[in-house]
């Protein structure tokens, strides 16, 4: 079997390199992680009950919120700017549980079912002249969720107080709040397998959860910013692709779904600056290192530096691929820098293996 070595750690490649690459300690074939002291059930616990299940109650509140404000611009006691503001508000939201598509979220398909971008115009005009009834179906992924609402409420393309546009609204706001409700309703249920399946193989939380984070990381490189920037497209550039390209938010997005990843390796409290076992903690107690130093730290500093180049984008993304590019550059090479050691350093490290393969959708 052919070997190689990564910096900072002694690795077998496996043949089969789609599937992932699984790595063993170089003196007895065993996980690194059965060679250090490290509670990974407290690790676990700290997840699901301080960041995970919160996550996905705010979730559920802001979603519930947005069928609130939709009911009550209707019945006009709000209007398009409450309206407006309760969807911001439930993206955000949604960015900060997305990141976590594993058992419940993964069941649904959550992220795909709520977060398909570029919205397909065409057929959600068609839709609503068609009067659906549901959006629940693949042939709709394009025409529902966060994407479709974005189109609709910032567009002006449509006359939000036709009747059919109306009934297309909130069809599509009682998707999102039924949808939030369902998550929320089965991670409370499935909290105590998560914390049980406290192993390192493939079908364990740690596992599952590592793999969670690294696929939605690629996807804020390669969806939210790669692919409208041209780094797909040999340099052209395509501003609509951009997520939630009508409201011009996608670099709040991107900053949001960011941050919840960062806090998730950190272990950060949602809501709140408390910090419990985490990913970080893992790394430690492995002595992790790479070649620019201990990979807790060098990974913690990444997050920081994309935070800080996104936030240096003159926005909307939209315009800014084209008229400031060096700096959507910048960013785009700033996440790009941590996807090696999130996806290769922490994994082998940890002795997990990677099972996704690369996707440019969201």
């Amino acid at each position: 079997m052919k070997k190689f070595l990564l910096p900072g750690f002694c690795v077998k490649l496996i043949p089969a390199l789609v599937a992932g690459m699984l790595v063993y300690s170089c003196t007895d074939d065993k996980p690194l992680t059965t060679k250090v002291d490290f509670d990974r059930e407290a690790m676990l616990t700290n997840w699901i009950d301080n960041i995970m299940l919160p996550a996905f109650s705010e979730f559920d509140q802001r979603s519930a919120d947005l069928k609130t404000t939709a009911n009550a611009y209707y019945q006009q006691s709000a209007n398009l700017s409450d309206l407006q503001k309760d969807f911001d508000e439930a993206y955000i939201a949604f960015q900060q549980i997305k990141a976590f598509e594993a058992g419940p979220s993964e069941n649904i398909s959550l992220r795909a079912s709520l977060n398909t971008y570029p919205a397909d115009t065409a057929k959600i005009s068609a839709n609503i002249q068609k009067e659906i009834t549901s959006v629940g179906t693949a042939s709709n992924l394009t025409a529902r969720g966060f994407p479709a609402l974005d189109y609709l409420l910032y567009s002006n393309a449509h006359n939000l107080q036709d009747e059919k546009v109306k009934n297309y609204i909130t069809l599509l706001v009682n998707d999102i709040a039924d949808m939030a409700a369902k998550a929320d309703t089965e991670w409370q249920a499935y909290r105590s397998a998560f914390i049980n399946a406290s192993g390192t193989d493939m079908g364990s939380s740690l596992g599952q959860m590592v793999n969670a984070i690294n696929k939605d990381y690629e996807l804020i490189k390669n969806a939210k910013v790669g692919f409208p920037a041209g780094k797909k497209t040999l340099g052209k550039t395509y501003p609509n692709a951009c997520e939630a390209f009508y409201s011009g938010k996608s670099l709040q997005l991107a900053e949001a779904n960011i941050k919840a990843i960062s806090g998730f390796f950190v272990g950060k409290h949602f809501g709140d600056s408390q910090i419990g076992p985490s990913l970080k903690d893992f790394l430690i107690a492995l002595g992790a290192t790479t070649d620019n130093g201990n990979l807790d730290e060098v990974i913690g500093q990444q997050f920081d530096i994309a935070l800080v180049a996104v936030n240096n984008i003159e926005g909307p993304l939209s315009e800014a691929v084209d008229n400031d590019g060096d700096a959507v550059d910048e960013a785009y090479l700033a996440i790009q820098q941590n996807v090696r050691y999130l996806k290769v350093d922490m994994p082998s490290a940890m002795g997990v293996l990677i099972t996704y393969q690369d996707n440019d959708g969201d």
